[in-house]
């Protein structure tokens, strides 16, 4: 059986106010198109569908829209699972329908309604319980296992005594048990969940240790594949332990973007082979020191790439050529200035991560001039930056 692990597809995701969706459906084309070259029999997309819990009607259409696509008519099964972007209800809420084309929309541990998904399909359901599902093809049965983000406000099962202390970590390996119970020790088993696992690398690079909502890869069940979601950078935590990573970049650290295909054969991974995404938009920091440099460099980008750009300069720049830059290059997504030797990097970082674009305009503007910014000036910043950060 063949299978196309994805994740974090962060469906209605905005940029500086700047709407992915369009690029957000050209990547699940491809995405598509890559399940039909492969000849993909199961698709597993691994948490976060959504930016939010509250996506748009735009969104939600497009979601469902390509999980149909994804299942043939119900010849292919596409597993999809809640992330923590995801309300786990309004995810689940398409259910019935959804399994009547081989879709499996899961938010929780509850069985799965083994009577309601198509029966006649390339691949079939033959056996649902708490936590797994059994897929047949020919004569070959794979278990799926799984465990949705697994926040203590999300996750209900009654599987802890009152009297235990229980960490964080060991309580998600004994949720990750209950669906384990129905792998097969001869046979080909799944384990699909969202969360992090120590050692995992950020899109910056930085490893996780340490972390009290970290779990180790070795409290997870022992399978022959675990397809996880959560990170977005694609990367191997342990043997067979993969993050496919997200499938757009939603931060100037994030790099190569990507899906996963393998295959089981006689109870074992037979092949696994990382796929490169090809449309996605560019997503950089450019750097420059005159805005004849920044035309120069931009001219390179699409407008439906994303800049954060950045000119270090000693010469005062009118807001006038700033807002006539912007106007010309719509990939522009942000503009920092860096008059003479100042550095924002200076500014403590916790810090920083709570103030906003206002206030850190306010704190360069006073370092830089030895006074405050007026509030009109502080205005006509906020509005060439593009308004303030959205919270994610």
């Amino acid at each position: 059986m063949k299978f196309l692990h994805t994740s974090d597809w962060h469906l209605g995701a905005k940029t500086n106010g700047k709407d992915r969706l369009d690029e957000q459906k050209r990547v699940l084309d491809e995405i598509l198109s890559i399940a039909n070259y492969e000849n993909i029999d199961c698709v597993i997309v691994a948490g976060d569908v959504f930016n939010t819990a509250n996506p748009s009607a735009d969104a939600e259409e497009l979601f469902f829209e390509t999980i149909e696509k994804f299942s043939n008519g119900g010849d292919r099964f596409v597993f999809v699972l809640a992330g923590n972007h995801d309300d786990p209800t309004r995810l689940a809420a398409g259910l019935p329908l959804a399994e009547k084309h081989n879709i499996a929309l899961v938010s929780d541990l509850n069985k799965l309604n083994e009577a309601r998904f198509k029966k006649n399909g390339v691949v079939s359901v033959v056996e649902t319980g708490k936590g797994y599902l059994k897929l047949k093809k020919n004569e070959e049965i794979v278990t799926i296992a799984y465990l949705p983000y697994p926040s203590e406000s999300r996750i209900t099962e009654k599987v802890f005594d009152d009297s235990e202390e229980l960490s964080y970590a060991e309580k998600v390996a004994r949720w990750a048990e209950i669906g384990a119970g129905g792998f097969d020790e001869k046979g080909f088993n799944v384990f699909v969940s969202h969360l992090f696992l120590v050692g995992s690398k950020t899109g910056t690079g930085t490893v996780r240790v340490g972390d009290i909502l970290a779990v180790p890869s070795n409290m997870l069940p022992k399978a022959s594949y675990t397809a996880l979601g959560h990170i977005h950078r694609h990367q191997e935590v342990a043997k067979n332990m993969f993050y496919s990573g997200a499938i757009t970049k939603l931060a100037v650290s994030d790099k190569e973007l990507s899906v996963i295909a393998f295959e089981s054969e006689n109870g074992v991974l037979a092949s696994l082979e990382k796929i490169p995404l090809q449309t996605p938009q560019k997503y950089e920091r450019v750097v420059v020191s005159s805005i004849e440099e920044a035309r120069q460099k931009l001219s390179e980008f699409d407008d439906g790439d994303i800049v954060e750009l950045v000119i270090k300069t000693e010469v005062p720049l009118s807001a006038l050529e700033l807002k006539q830059l912007k106007k010309d290059f719509a990939c522009i997504s942000t503009v920092g200035i860096i008059h003479g030797d100042f550095d924002v990097q200076e500014t403590d970082k916790k810090k920083r991560k709570l103030m906003s674009d206002a206030e850190l305009f306010k704190e360069f503007y006073k370092k830089v001039r030895g006074i405050e910014p007026t509030d009109d000036l502080i205005q006509m910043f906020v509005s060439l930056k593009g308004g303030e950060d959205e919270t994610n």
